[in-house]
């Protein structure tokens, strides 16, 4: 991903906010971590893991401000960068995370402790012949992050096993495929086909492909003026424009990691691709790419972090799965294989207590990414979260739940509320949930530029993996 075009930002900071004044009072201090994703709730035995998928390396040729390996692109990684994404994932609390680095130079890289980013006490993942699958980063704190290896180029393999077979040109074919026989040939790779990007990618191409999953939302998309006024439909400068404010280094500012809230809009061309695959009877996972190269603006915010740092664009959002044991990499890449998981937008505070199933008329219960039959008499059900350990000096968000079914007619709403919604699947479809915010809690870390709504709007706070109920 090249972030470069962000660097456009830099023309205009100079000139500052434009808010009415100072706040009355100080909001209580912001976190720039995150807790550990078991607040959000555990259910029926099964524990919430927050993991980046879609994340680059020093081993893209476009990280680390063009630059991972020297200016001659041959020498050894930018130890500097690698050091920020590896803080990163400490500071906000990952369980994993899906490296995805581009075929140049990831596909160069033998299969080993390099590729994994193995540093200090990191701990390599083997299977039973030895080989390395996956790698633990040993953070200062003793929490230990599980590293996947993957790319991104037309396709993103997700938690491969191994390079395929061959030199670096035929791992380089291998990586840029982008039909059936290079999807296959990932699965037997021991790894996950999904797709980034997925407003630019033609709808007859997935539906041919039967990925495991895809991109719903991409940081990079929303940003990029070229996409945003391509595949988007949205203003081409409108993110830059939005964000703005945030980049002031006055002190009444708005709080730098909210500058996301700016240009927090739907992908609505990908949720769009999303239901019609799925009202087409096909399974598909989603998640939000997070995209993070640390290559757009060295620019110090009033925080003294970079605008584009690996923590903030990770502090914005993250992919949640359900396991009995989040430290078994097995089981996350199951439940990302099953669809038991969902996107949460923690920029907006981090979900607690959010709890979406399908209870059977025989007492058993579904979780996302289940199938069942319109037979069984089940009900679709969802506790609404609330923010974790919200202050009781912040006014109340709105919060509300949706319940969608998906099927051949489209897109229809069957029920909508807040505390416990429910809704019988008592028709063929794939299930899904969101829920929406009015993050009116934020207003008081942008009191500077309360003019301008953002804590007034209705953002999506929620993307659930559907539940399919077939005939």
């Amino acid at each position: 991903m090249k972030y470069l075009y962000m660097l456009g930002f830099v023309g205009w900071v100079a000139g500052g906010c434009d808010g009415d004044g100072p706040p009355a009072g100080p909001p209580p201090a912001w976190s720039r971590t995150l807790p550990p994703a078991a607040v959000m709730g555990a259910h029926r035995g099964l524990i919430p893991a927050r993991g980046i998928v879609h994340l680059h390396s020093p081993y893209s040729h476009d990280a680390c401000d063009g630059m991972p390996r020297g200016p001659n692109d041959n020498g050894p990684v930018d130890e500097v960068c690698l050091d920020h994404l590896r803080k990163a994932l400490c500071d906000t609390a990952m369980d994993f995370a899906a490296l995805t680095d581009h075929d140049d130079t990831m596909a160069d890289e033998a299969w080993g402790p390099e590729l994994f980013l193995r540093r200090g006490a990191d701990e390599l993942v083997v299977n039973a012949t030895g080989a390395p699958t996956a790698s633990r980063l040993a953070c200062d704190t003793g929490r230990k992050v599980l590293l996947f290896v993957g790319g991104e180029n037309d396709l993103m393999p997700i938690m491969l096993d191994k390079h395929p077979e061959g030199d670096a040109g035929t791992r380089h074919a291998v990586y840029n495929g982008n039909d059936v026989d290079t999807v296959n040939a990932y699965r037997a790779l021991g790894g996950l086909a999904w797709v980034a990007h997925s407003e630019s990618k033609e709808i007859g191409l997935l539906r041919e492909l039967k990925l495991d999953g895809m991109e719903v939302y991409n940081l990079h998309a929303a940003i990029d003026a070229d996409i945003r006024m391509k595949w988007l439909n949205l203003s081409p400068d409108g993110a830059v424009q939005a964000a703005a404010d945030f980049l002031s280094p006055e002190p009444t500012a708005p709080e730098p990691d909210l500058a996301l809230v700016a240009f927090l809009e739907e992908n609505l061309p990908s949720v769009h691709k999303w239901e019609t695959l799925l009202g087409e009877g096909n399974r598909v996972a989603v998640t939000a790419g997070t995209d993070a190269h640390e290559n757009a603006i060295a620019l110090l915010m009033r925080d003294g972090e970079r605008v584009d740092s690996y923590r903030r664009m990770m502090r914005w959002f993250a992919n949640v799965v359900l396991v009995a044991l989040p430290s078994d990499p097995a089981q996350i890449e199951q439940a990302m294989a099953t669809g038991r998981l969902y996107v949460a937008f923690e920029v907006l505070g981090t979900p607690t207590g959010f709890d979406a199933r399908a209870d059977k008329a025989d007492g058993t219960v579904a979780e996302l990414g289940a199938e069942l039959r319109v037979a069984d008499g089940a009900t679709l059900v969802v506790e609404t979260p609330s923010v974790y350990m919200l202050s009781p000096a912040l006014p109340e968000p709105m919060i509300r739940t949706r319940i969608l079914r998906v099927d051949a007619a489209g897109s229809t709403e069957v029920a909508a509320g807040a505390g416990r919604v429910t809704a019988a699947a008592d028709q063929p479809g794939a299930y899904r949930v969101e829920v929406r915010m009015t993050p009116r809690h934020l207003a008081p870390y942008m009191t500077a530029i309360a003019a301008k709504g953002f804590s007034e709007r209705e953002y999506v706070w929620i993307y659930a993996s559907p539940i399919y109920v077939r005939p």
